[in-house]
């Protein structure tokens, strides 16, 4: 795996560790955890590198590396206090004059300089202001919008949605998760506050909640298109300020089938007359390509989106995965 990594085949890398942690061995599968970890922070994927590294802590709470892989995880994140915590421990494990310990030293002055950033801005130095542990995507049509969060793992008992009194500001909190699946490891709360375009009726939602993302369904209150999601300083449709919230409780995939066909049958008929265009129907295009795809498109498409800015977006693993890929002129 190693060596794969160093001749830049981080796709093989990955799938070296995937069958030898597939394999129930407990000898290696901490040195494995952190390989992977990094090899997933290689390739822009930041939240599974942060998931490995908190399992390879769990397992040796000790081990010097562990905890430099999870200081880099939390960093890159923006969970700078989880961040620095971890390196201190860090550095406090490993002996004095080696290479990793240097490097661990170096990793707990950007945690500590970017914690105190984010301090001195006026924000929390947990990434809660503006949290961006999971990537979110939204896409409209006359009467409805949809926002998508991509968590992996989360149940409906972990999440609660909040409206204001005005039904224009939405509240998303995701509890700090422990469970089974590593992709769903947090020690923070995930919150996202959204200052929507325009009003919704708070009784008119639904809200899915699958293995692999929340989908959170809002009927407009006054049907039209929404030029964001969220409404600039000044501008959308209000300007009421939150103040009581109200709860709307989130609904697990605990239907029965009758129920899902009548659901279905409801959603596929309204948007069988409303579809989104322009940019919006892009976007609900790369969405679907983006969860339709195998694990190989998806690194493919995260790598060559951010590597080019949002210039490129390429489905090709093997054309994307050992080069750096440029931004091209629109």
């Amino acid at each position: 795996a190693r060596d794969a990594f160093d001749d830049e085949d981080y796709d093989e890398s990955l799938q070296i560790c995937d069958d030898a942690l597939g394999t129930g061995d407990e000898g290696e599968k901490v040195a494995l955890l952190c390989h992977r970890s990094k090899t997933f922070l290689a390739v822009g994927l930041a939240q599974e590198a942060f998931a490995d590294a908190v399992d390879a802590v769990a397992l040796e709470g000790d081990n010097s590396e562990a905890l430099l892989r999870l200081g880099i995880a939390a960093y890159e994140i923006g969970a700078y206090a989880k961040a620095r915590e971890a390196l201190e421990r860090g550095v406090g494990a490993e002996p004095s004059g080696t290479s990793r310990r240097a490097t661990t030293m170096k990793w707990l002055e950007k945690a500590k300089t970017a914690e105190m950033k984010a301090r001195d801005g006026g924000e929390d130095a947990s990434p809660h202001a503006n949290d961006e542990r999971f990537k979110r995507a939204w896409y409209q049509s006359q009467t409805h919008a949809t926002v998508e969060i991509f968590a992996r793992g989360v149940t409906a008992d972990a999440l609660t949605l909040d409206f204001n009194d005005a039904c224009d500001v939405l509240r998303v909190t995701i509890d700090a998760l422990s469970g089974g699946d590593a992709h769903a490891k947090m020690y923070d709360p995930y919150i996202l506050e959204l200052k929507l375009f325009g009003a919704v009726d708070r009784e008119s939602g639904v809200v899915n909640v699958s293995p692999a993302k929340v989908e959170i369904r809002m009927k407009k209150k006054t049907p039209g298109h929404w030029n964001d999601l969220e409404r600039r300083p000044g501008g959308g449709l209000s300007t009421s300020s939150v103040n009581a919230y109200s709860e709307v409780k989130p609904q697990a995939d605990k239907r029965t089938a009758k129920d899902w066909d009548a659901l279905e049958a409801e959603l596929d008929a309204e948007l069988s007359e409303e579809k989104p265009e322009g940019e919006a129907a892009l976007n609900e295009l790369f969405q679907k390509i983006y969860m339709n795809a195998d694990d190989d498109t998806r690194r493919a498409m995260n790598k060559s989106f951010q590597e080019s800015a949002g210039t490129v977006l390429s489905t090709d693993w093997k054309d994307v995965g050992s080069k750096t890929v440029t931004p091209e002129a629109p």
